[in-house]
């Protein structure tokens, strides 16, 4: 048995649905898992009866479908400028727990203080999918590519002993030796669904900021079909307006109309793009303005012949109904694609572990 410290960024769900499904999958192999987190993550796990140790959260600050740098830099800086005691503060923390192994799903000040004890480190993410494999860069997104590089080299860890990437897509990775690239974590929710999955009528809609989004609204009812929208201010749950239902935040009833969509209009975030695919979803994505790796999706997407991306702007009418029309096409060439990375990642870390621990009886 191993001890294992788990952290997370909480900037979006998708790094805690990942960490949680490894960190009880781990359980399960007889591991002793405790979380890293911060802010509503942190609030989460408690109320589920965990202890985790607390960090900081860094956030991107998006608007009307874009990152907006002077914005992210003013809800982070006193965080930044606080790295130092943090970090300080968390290395002794993490010294009083006698781990193991340190997993980090892109979180900034645990892998620091890690190396500050000599604690080994994995990284798992899909974001490093950026910085650790080969693909062509189209030439206008190529400035866009090197901040997002940049960015994540200073969250990443400096000198992991394996890095770890999940992923629908599977572009050649720069060194084999050091990372792996494996199918998608799954939830054991979304699992389940799959097995009662169907194709209904409607498009599931979600964006993660809604703001300046009114006009895709009007874009959705020009369009003969049935739209469930989420992400949107409603004033009760199952408002009706022409072709659109909307809905107030549930995972249970996400879930629901995810496994009985027809397809899904979304941002370009990874963990709502595989779960998707998972279930047999063709997707139209439209990749929040800033962020490369939801771009890298996007080109990805198109290429395997998944969906349809509207790059740069949000879809319009004739973008949704040529995606209704190949909509069979897509569906065909995702059937057989729902292949998950959830043994292939814990046999990964167990490697991992067998090269930096010792092994402890329970």
């Amino acid at each position: 048995m191993a001890r294992i410290l788990y952290a997370f960024s909480a900037q979006g769900r998708g790094h805690r649905s990942r960490a949680t499904t490894v960190g009880t999958a781990l359980r399960g192999r007889g591991h002793s898992v405790r979380y890293i987190c911060g802010g509503w993550a942190k609030d989460e796990l408690k109320s589920e009866g965990e202890d985790p140790l607390e960090v900081p959260v860094l956030r991107q600050i998006l608007v009307r479908n874009r990152v907006r740098l002077a914005a992210s830099i003013a809800a982070n800086y006193r965080k930044v400028l606080g790295y130092r005691a943090t970090v300080d503060k968390l290395s002794r923390n993490l010294a009083s727990e006698s781990a193991d192994l340190l997993i980090t799903d892109f979180e900034a000040f645990s892998a620091r203080a890690a190396a500050k004890i000599g604690l080994p480190t994995l990284s798992f993410n899909h974001q490093q999918i950026v910085t650790h494999t080969r693909y062509s860069t189209p030439l206008r997104h190529r400035s866009e590519a090197a901040f997002t590089r940049a960015i994540i080299n200073l969250i990443a860890p400096t000198d992991p002993v394996k890095v770890l990437i999940s992923s629908f897509y599977y572009p050649s990775v720069r060194d084999p030796k050091l990372t792996s690239l494996i199918p998608p974590i799954v939830r054991p929710s979304v699992e389940r669904a799959r097995l009662t999955a169907k194709c209904g009528e409607h498009i599931l809609v979600y964006h993660n900021d809604s703001a300046g989004e009114e006009g895709l609204l009007e874009q959705l009812k020009q369009v003969d079909c049935p739209f469930i929208v989420y992400g949107f201010q409603t004033p009760r749950d199952n408002l009706v307006e022409s072709n659109l239902r909307f809905r107030t935040p549930s995972n249970a009833q996400f879930l629901a109309d995810l496994a009985s969509s027809r397809g899904v209009l979304c941002t370009a975030g990874y963990t709502l793009m595989s779960e998707a695919l998972h279930l047999g979803k063709p997707l139209l994505v439209t990749p929040n303005q800033g962020i490369f790796e939801q771009l890298l999706n996007s080109l990805f997407l198109e290429r395997e012949g998944f969906g349809l991306a509207t790059i740069g702007r949000q879809p319009k009418a004739e973008d949704l109904r040529r995606f209704l029309a190949r909509e069979p096409e897509f569906r065909k060439r995702i059937a057989g694609q729902h292949s998950t990375g959830n043994d292939r990642a814990l046999d990964v870390i167990e490697q991992a572990l067998g090269r930096c621990a010792p092994p402890r009886t329970k």
